[in-house]
């Protein structure tokens, strides 16, 4: 599975980190890169869509969805879940969701929080979700890191249980590999630019020769090296920007490689979702 999350090069969950809001903006550019790369590959994604570039740039979530791919919830503005109330998360989402509907004209069928942000401190808030009409979840990332992850939830895409009920919609994990025992990322974000091409592609088709899909993570920022930066702490500009230089070829050439789709078709086709 292919999926994007839509937003700005500003967009990110830094504490006390404030964004130089004069620096122009390459997202239409880095957007027509994503666009252009899943034509030319054949592939289609998740777009993973804030509500604010939906008011920013609605041009852009139509051709999204005239292309042929899923335009999906990432929350409004790109705010950690677990630091709204349950309240404020489903106003959230609603927002968002009631955004790009406008423009697509089509239902939203899911959601992706901003940073992985669904924790189990704030598992429940899947219900709200539930409650929203949404049908699939892809929030949960089976790690644990300094901002987000559930070292111990579900590998495998699952009907998820809040207080002892089994939800009406699945969650989608990010996929893992073992190393030394512990779960790790390697197909999105910081692990598809730190990792080797080559390593990917073996992970990637050891997990299909156990029958698993693989899914795919990258942000616009990611395929432009003169896109906008925030000014980080070294640990956390090496996590944001490392090797943005080679994302965009790394990503033809995986996406060449392998039969990609967005979460939906795989969830209609493999486990028989009605929408």
């Amino acid at each position: 599975m292919l999926t994007f999350d839509i937003e700005e090069w500003f967009h990110a969950n830094y504490d006390d980190v404030k964004p130089d809001l004069s620096q122009p903006s390459h997202f239409r550019s880095n957007m027509d890169t994503l666009l252009r790369i899943c034509r030319e590959t054949g592939c289609k994604a998740t777009f993973f869509v804030l509500g604010y570039i939906g008011e920013h740039f609605p041009d852009v979530v139509r051709a999204i969805a005239q292309e042929g791919h899923d335009v999906a919830s990432h929350g409004y503005a790109h705010e950690l879940a677990y630091k709204q109330t349950i309240q404020e998360f489903k106003a959230d989402v609603k927002k968002s969701v009631d955004i790009l509907e406008d423009i697509t004209g089509s239902k939203v069928l899911g959601y992706r929080a901003p940073s992985w942000s669904i924790v189990e401190s704030n598992l429940h808030y899947l219900e709200a979700l539930e409650e929203l009409g949404m049908k699939y979840d892809a929030s949960i990332f089976p790690v644990k890191t300094f901002l987000y992850g559930i070292p111990t939830a579900p590998t495998e895409i699952h009907r998820p249980k809040v207080n002892g009920r089994e939800l009406n919609l699945y969650e989608v994990p990010m996929s893992v590999m073992k190393l030394s025992g512990k779960n790790m990322g390697y197909s999105g974000g910081f692990y598809f630019r730190f990792f080797p091409k080559f390593f990917i592609k073996q992970v990637i088709r050891s997990a299909n020769r156990q029958g698993k899909s693989s899914i795919v993570y990258l942000h616009p920022r990611e395929v432009n090296v003169n896109e906008a930066k925030l000014i980080l702490p070294r640990k956390e500009h090496f996590i944001h920007y490392y090797n943005i230089g080679g994302t965009e070829a790394k990503l033809e050439d995986i996406l060449k490689s392998f039969n990609f789709t967005s979460i939906s078709e795989h969830l209609k086709h493999n486990f028989k979702l009605e929408v």
